[in-house]
């Protein structure tokens, strides 16, 4: 059975080596112990409710092979970004300019640099080891997210985000970075993507201009990657594109990878997800799988199971009873997935 539940210390050798296998660009699951170690002590503080600051939370949590106990992917929220450090976005808009004498008229795309995603919930840190992309473990993965959101809509915002990998060459670079960000930060990608994701962005703030970029001054092979998503990276835009989510012009300001966004009452499993009874624990038949979580948020869990809807409410198997811990009465949340 697969089971996602909070991230505990004990996990930390296990998330690194998931970290280094997602490879360069995911600023949210940094191959690095120390930094790594810091995240996961933040998030158990925040699935305790001793999370720095009210708003601050960050929850991470990790996936288990029930059968071989072995994690074998990530998935996390942040209760609202930019509380703490700048959030920083390029908002891809467009100005017309036009000289009525001379019959000119102009449209130029531009990049300018905002904050306006401060304050909202992001959705990241997801990863999924290439043997278990299969029998929609993705997209279960993906979606506990939301699970987690509509059961505890208090910790979280009306604007729900998140930030895809942008485009990426042969040799991990991001064209998009390499002919922008590069000229005024002076360093490769993977450096200022790795200080990035371990030290927090305020150089991007000190070094970066806060002048619009126009599109056409860019090298053509910037332009071409602008709010296209890592070809690795699709299945999972595709999926949030499924719960709800579009992208409205924002990009990431390192690889130009697209920034999707949804209201958290309109995404697909926090609308249709219900709450229901467990009303017996038993053996259970049929083809169709089902997310059901369940838990306070210390300790909040979801499975992937068969489940027997009836009129009173569900049906779940022994072992999904234990995983979940739950008993005959308890409310459930459940959803097909």
């Amino acid at each position: 059975m697969m089971l996602i539940r909070p991230v505990t210390m004990k996990d930390h050798p296990e998330i690194l080596g998931l970290a280094k296998e997602a490879g360069i660009g995911m600023t949210s699951l940094p191959p690095d112990a120390d930094v790594l170690e810091r995240k996961i002590a933040f998030a158990v503080g925040s699935f305790s409710g001793k999370a720095e600051n009210k708003g601050d939370e960050r929850f991470l949590f990790a996936l288990e092979d029930t059968e071989t106990k072995k994690l074998v992917g990530t998935c996390g929220i942040v209760a609202h970004v930019g509380l703490k450090r700048p959030f920083y976005s390029y908002k891809l808009s467009t100005i017309v300019q036009a000289a009525q004498n001379l019959d000119v008229y102009s449209l130029q795309r531009v990049l300018h640099m905002v904050n306006d995603y401060t304050g909202a919930t992001e959705i990241g840190s997801l990863f999924l080891q290439s043997a278990y992309r299969r029998d929609g473990i993705g997209r279960f993965l993906s979606r506990s997210r939301y699970l987690m959101i509509a059961e505890f809509s208090e910790f979280f915002s009306d604007t729900v985000i998140s930030e895809i990998r942008g485009v990426q060459d042969e040799h991990s670079d991001s064209p998009f970075y390499k002919n922008l960000a590069q000229h005024f930060f002076h360093m490769d990608f993977k450096k200022a993507d790795f200080i990035a994701a371990t030290q927090g962005t305020q150089f991007i703030s000190d070094l970066m201009p806060k002048y619009p970029i126009y599109v056409n001054l860019l090298d053509k092979r910037a332009q071409d990657v602008i709010g296209v998503p890592l070809k690795a990276s699709l299945p999972a835009m595709q999926m949030l594109e499924a719960e709800g989510f579009r992208y409205q012009g924002y990009i990431d300001v390192f690889d130009g990878g697209p920034t999707m966004q949804a209201e958290r009452a309109r995404i697909h499993t926090v609308r249709k997800s219900k709450k229901l009874p467990v009303t017996a624990i038993k053996p259970v038949t049929g083809d169709k799988m089902y997310m059901v979580s369940a838990g306070e948020v210390a300790n909040f869990r979801a499975a992937l199971t068969k489940v027997s809807p009836d009129v009173d409410g569900i049906t779940l198997d022994a072992e999904a009873a234990k995983h979940l811990q739950v008993k005959v009465g308890d409310d459930v949340r459940v959803i097909e997935l």
